[in-house]
């Protein structure tokens, strides 16, 4: 009886190992056939978050680079404009008046003296000298002249009677406007920055929480892969065939998309990098340029050393004009054109030099103001650029290193399927 009982035990101890045997290998088939799915497509929506990722930081750093430079050139624009406004607030209106006061004296003077050769045509008109329409000639220059004396004087008037000139309203209205564009441009980009921050914030949580996925399905693969080299008999599973050539297929495609993503990753950063090597340029030749002044006040001297070579240079010919006037070989008409030309270019030196005087200051001071602002702002776009370019860099590297990824995690899987084995 004891020995029916132990023969009854042994062979319910081998239906059980059999038992077991069976449903551990039926284990390791359902796991391979659903679990290396969700393995694969856990893996690839964990590297197409971390793309998503890595390129909203591309363009994040894009993003700011282009703010930055928009918004240094509206800056750089309200700059001159309330340089100018300075300037003629400073001193430049009452230059404006001398010049149209210098104007007024020219004209009127040239006026003066049409008047007296139109009477000295009348004259030689009457006596059949000249012709008619010689006469008409010069009664059409006094009324030219006359009309563009009347103007200036209107222009005049209106300058002194208004308590800020026409070109100051223009001026301010200007830099009005030029500040209103540069509020909307740093509105317009710190709203784009909060959005763009989010939508970080928001890919980040989600990768992580992909992650934490992944590496729970990779656990769970791992473990297959050590159960199914545990097994020692049996060929390929005829059912897995499809499963392989799908494999050997994707795999194939991740080959030539990393082969398409190296090339487009050439070529990208070739671009970035001229990108870069421009602000590296830009920021040396500012560092390199010498502060030797405002060329606008160079403009100035040589106006003034011009108008005094005039002034030298008439002063000779009317000295000329008088000896030879009171010699009899000219005429008083042709004299008074070599005093008008002397009397011209003294009034012309007298507002350079005024004007150079009310300038060099402020241009000075609004050159050197000007040429820090682009010292600081080319740092600036190039510190920006530097890290765009290390962004773009990673991103296009990226993109190259996920389809290796994902080839080699195909190949992981295809291994896995050509080592299941099943029972003999």
């Amino acid at each position: 009886m004891f020995l029916l009982l132990k023969q009854l035990l042994g062979i319910f101890l081998c239906l059980t190992a059999a038992s077991n045997l069976v449903c551990a290998q039926d284990e390791v088939d359902v796991r391979l056939d659903t679990d290396w799915h969700e393995y694969l497509e856990v893996h690839t929506k964990w590297l197409e978050k971390r793309q998503q990722h890595i390129f909203l930081l591309a363009e994040h750093a894009k993003s700011e680079l282009m703010f930055q430079k928009q918004k240094a050139m509206a800056e750089r624009e309200l700059l001159i404009y309330e340089h100018a406004l300075q300037g003629y607030q400073g001193g430049q209106r009452e230059v404006r008046l001398t010049g149209l006061k210098n104007e007024i004296l020219i004209i009127a003077e040239k006026a003066k003296q049409a008047n007296v050769r139109r009477d000295w045509s009348v004259k030689l008109a009457n006596r059949g000298l000249i012709s008619q329409k010689e006469l008409e000639a010069d009664d059409i220059a006094v009324e030219r002249l006359q009309g563009q004396l009347q103007a200036k004087k209107d222009e005049l008037n209106k300058e002194e009677e208004q308590s800020g000139s026409s070109t100051e309203t223009e001026l301010i209205a200007v830099c009005d406007k030029a500040r209103v564009a540069l509020l909307e441009i740093k509105t317009a980009g710190q709203r784009s920055k909060v959005m763009r921050l989010e939508s970080l914030v928001q890919l980040q949580q989600e990768m992580n929480q992909l992650e934490k996925e992944f590496q729970q399905q990779q656990a769970g693969f791992g473990r297959l892969k050590e159960l199914l080299q545990q097994q020692e008999t049996g060929v390929a599973a005829e059912g897995n065939r499809a499963e392989i050539q799908k494999l050997q297929n994707d795999m194939q495609t991740s080959q030539q998309a990393e082969v398409t993503a190296r090339t487009d990753c050439d070529k990208n950063m070739e671009q970035w990098k001229t990108r870069l090597n421009a602000a590296k340029s830009n920021r040396s030749q500012l560092l390199s340029h010498t502060v030797t002044g405002s060329p606008d006040l160079k403009v100035l001297e040589a106006l003034v050393q011009s108008a005094k070579e005039k002034v030298n240079q008439s002063i000779q010919n009317e000295s000329w004009a008088n000896r030879v006037k009171k010699k009899g070989f000219i005429t008083q008409v042709l004299y008074e054109k070599y005093s008008l030309a002397l009397f011209e270019a003294q009034l012309n030196l007298s507002f350079q030099q005024q004007k150079l005087r009310v300038e060099s200051g402020l241009l000075a001071e609004h050159h050197a103001e000007l040429y820090k602002f682009d010292l600081e702002n080319s740092q600036r776009i190039l510190d920006l650029t530097e890290t765009t370019y290390e962004q773009f860099k990673a991103y296009f590297e990226f993109v190259v290193e996920r389809h290796r990824q994902e080839f080699d995690q195909r190949l992981a899987v295809l291994n896995v399927l050509n080592r299941q084995q099943t029972a003999p």
